[in-house]
């Protein structure tokens, strides 16, 4: 599968070290344990919502087989048929909410602002004057919708696509796991030309960043998540002192 050099599953990375996207572009693409589990449980929420199945149907075809993603066999248990209910009846309770249309795995792309940074929205509802962009997760660590990096660019794409200056924009992350006592929906209402403007600003900055000669390289903690890192030598410098 093709991955956007801009990625917006990787923007809090790219936004902080603009060489980031270069340093990556050539290095193998690998995935954990936990990202390939990540991986199947959209697979097995994507088959659900497109076919309409009924819970009970996903038990019987997913519980207790084995799926191999990456390399990875893995046993699908009652947890993971859990986490994946959760974000399909928040999917389907929210296109109902807005008498909308629903799109699974959605791409959106936004070439006036960079042709390199396109990606994958989980799932997006058109309503009217209404666009809901929704993001699954299945970590536990909880992430916040509001001002998320990932989920903006997913709903400039979407806008650019689908809405016009008079559309609303609600941002959710479904994170059935998440550790924290907020549960497991965030959401976050957003104005279209509020999104545009950070769009063409903040966005469109750390797009222009990225396209240097010669970008800058600033290490910090997004360097965990960075596949350069064992090659780069601004992160083996400072990686001891920063992180």
């Amino acid at each position: 599968m093709a991955h956007a050099l801009y990625s917006p599953s990787s923007a809090d990375r790219w936004f902080n070290c603009p060489a980031s996207p270069s340093m990556s572009a050539d290095v193998p693409y690998s995935v954990s344990l936990p990202a390939a589990e990540g991986t199947l449980l959209h697979q097995i929420s994507e088959m659900q919502l497109k076919d309409r199945m009924e819970n009970a149907m996903l038990e019987t075809y997913w519980l207790n087989r084995t799926e191999i993603i990456e390399d990875f066999e893995i046993e699908i248990n009652q947890d993971m048929i859990d986490c994946a209910k959760a974000y399909v009846d928040y999917v389907n309770d929210t296109t109902e909410r807005l008498d909308g249309k629903l799109l699974i795995e959605e791409k959106v792309s936004l070439e006036e602002i960079s042709d390199k940074c396109w990606g994958t929205a989980d799932a997006i509802v058109l309503g009217d004057n209404k666009i809901a962009v929704i993001d699954f997760k299945s970590g536990k660590w909880p992430v916040t919708a509001e001002h998320n990096k990932q989920l903006s660019i997913y709903g400039l794409g979407a806008l650019a696509r689908y809405g016009d200056e008079d559309t609303e924009l609600e941002l959710t992350i479904v994170q059935p796991r998440a550790n924290d006592s907020v549960g497991p929906v965030r959401s976050w209402t957003v104005q279209a030309q509020d999104l545009v403007v950070w769009g063409y600003g903040e966005l469109k900055t750390a797009t222009d960043a990225c396209d240097e000669e010669n970008p800058r390289f600033n290490p910090g903690d997004w360097c965990r998540f960075c596949p350069a890192r064992d090659k780069c030598d601004v992160y083996k410098l400072n990686h001891e002192v920063k992180l």
